[in-house]
């Protein structure tokens, strides 16, 4: 943010490589859907896909890294699969990135977190369920960051 003088701008939001690499990995580790169906008798298991350690080493680890420019080229195509890919590609997947930037920036700057207690680790999930899910749910503590920032979206100062 300040190297776009605190304005939240396209350009600030696009420019959050590491913001981005973060998300990836997280969709990586808890994609929305664990399969996808094309046609009448396939079934992609994206989830056994994104945690298959012949692409991703050390699956279980959470690292963002593993998306960075360098290590995505050295992955086959369609090993990344959060959105699908190819003709069938969700038509929404730029403008979820978007707001999930947007969406994790503006509590960021304001808030900090941490796993509450409630939250069952390590976590497991409901098997019958569309999307992934955990059981038990997914606690977060929040705390406001009291320290007097300002900040300028779209020329409104909040």
């Amino acid at each position: 943010m300040a190297r776009y003088n605190d304005h939240l701008t396209y350009e600030a939001v696009m420019d959050m490589n590491y913001l981005e690499m973060i998300i990836n990995e997280a969709l990586r580790k808890y994609p929305p859907v664990v399969s996808l169906t094309r046609g009448v008798r396939v079934l992609i298991p994206v989830y056994g896909i994104h945690h298959d350690p012949d692409y991703y080493p050390e699956p279980e680890k959470f690292d963002p890294d593993r998306f960075s420019s360098e290590n995505k080229r050295t992955r086959p195509a369609f090993s990344f699969l959060p959105f699908g890919d190819g003709p069938r590609v969700c038509i929404g997947a730029r403008f979820g990135m978007m707001q999930a930037k947007l969406g994790l920036i503006s509590i960021l700057l304001n808030y900090k977190f941490s796993v509450n207690v409630k939250t069952q680790e390590p976590l497991q999930y409901h098997t019958q369920s569309f999307t992934l899910s955990t059981k038990g749910g997914m606690w977060l503590n929040f705390e406001k960051i009291t320290e007097e920032k300002t900040v300028i979206c779209n020329g409104e100062v909040k």
